[in-house]
């Protein structure tokens, strides 16, 4: 009768254990499936959540915090953009696009096409006088993108400001 207690018991701690790996592998799938998706899942305000502590002079009208990410394939990080008004209330246009040369390999090759996906490509926002706003740029890499140093240019029309933001995929 004991015997049959501890095959009982040692069944039921194999059952328990066999059901909490295949709900951690369920759970794995899960985060690597829904990663694939995640920018294009992300509104502008969530961008502009997650951006970090910008490190720009105050004086400065349109700043990018850090102008150079490294992303591996397959991920996706944020830039950010901060833009204060020291005129009256107008609305700002921030456009973000690629330069004719998009981007350099490590051997210095131009790279004239790549897959590298960015939200938002373009964006208006009004700001009161002296009023400053933070915005997030997304910037996703393609699992198949090549090594290099990738470009894009972010202008601010009513600033005539041109800036440049490089995404490093190693």
């Amino acid at each position: 009768m004991k015997k049959g207690i501890e095959l009982s018991l040692n069944f039921l701690v194999t059952i328990i254990i066999a059901l909490t790996i295949f709900g951690f592998g369920i759970r794995f799938i899960s985060n690597l499936a829904s990663q694939a998706t995640e920018l294009e899942g992300l509104t502008i305000e969530q961008l502009d959540k997650r951006i970090g502590e910008l490190l720009c002079e105050s004086t400065e009208r349109v700043c990018i915090g850090v102008d150079k990410r490294i992303i591996p394939r397959g991920k996706f990080d944020i830039f950010g953009i901060r833009i204060i008004n020291i005129q009256n209330t107008k609305d700002f246009d921030i456009i973000i696009e690629r330069p004719d040369i998009p981007g350099y390999t490590k051997k210095n090759e131009e790279i004239l096409s790549d897959e590298l996906d960015w939200k938002p490509k373009t964006r208006t926002i009004r700001l009161e006088r002296n009023e400053e706003k933070e915005i997030g740029i997304g910037v996703r890499v393609p699992k198949d993108a090549r090594s290099g140093t990738y470009i894009f240019d972010v202008r601010v029309p009513q600033y005539s400001s041109l800036h440049k933001i490089y995404v490093e995929v190693p």
